[in-house]
């Protein structure tokens, strides 16, 4: 039973970051609602959160319109975006569209929500290709169900289960 069990969490946490778009840090309590951070890498993927999650969208450039939530029963947007500070990669040149922008959401309830954004140009004077004008992310909420007898075993932590992508 304990070479079971041990495969079990073996498979579990290596897997647990398989096919995931996003990073995730844990929040301050082991289990607690965690912060994903979702970037322009995460386009047409998927997203795993938990209720209580905070998701932050954070586009790399001011360019984008965040339309929101499809489903704001399950995945609720918490004010409008807003733009983050000018990394030190971005000149001080009117028109680029380098600042980042950002966005947070917060998983409410089990369900799936999609988060979209648009944009029609890529800098100034500079349309976008075709492939570079929408953002989509899916954001499936729900809870980490183990088996019985699993989940009281420490085998390992929340934080053994953060993910990094």
């Amino acid at each position: 039973m304990a070479i079971v069990v041990a495969v079990l969490a073996i498979s579990i946490m290596t897997c647990v970051g398989c096919g995931t778009a996003a990073s995730r840090a844990s929040g301050p309590v082991a289990g607690g609602p965690a912060v994903i951070v979702v970037r322009d890498a995460a386009n047409g993927k998927a997203v795993s959160a938990r209720a209580g999650d905070r998701i932050e969208l954070i586009l790399s450039s001011s360019y984008w319109h965040v339309t929101g939530s499809s489903a704001p029963g399950v995945l609720r947007q918490d004010g409008p975006a807003t733009l983050l500070s000018r990394p030190d990669s971005c000149p001080a040149i009117p028109g680029l569209g380098c600042i980042p922008l950002r966005a947070d959401f917060t998983a409410l309830t089990d369900g799936q929500a999609v988060i979209t954004a648009s944009r029609s140009a890529c800098g100034e004077a500079l349309g976008c290709k075709p492939d570079q004008t929408r953002f989509t992310v899916i954001v499936v909420v729900r809870e980490l169900a183990l088996p019985k007898g699993l989940a009281a075993m420490p085998l390992f932590s929340q934080a053994s289960l953060s993910r990094v992508v």
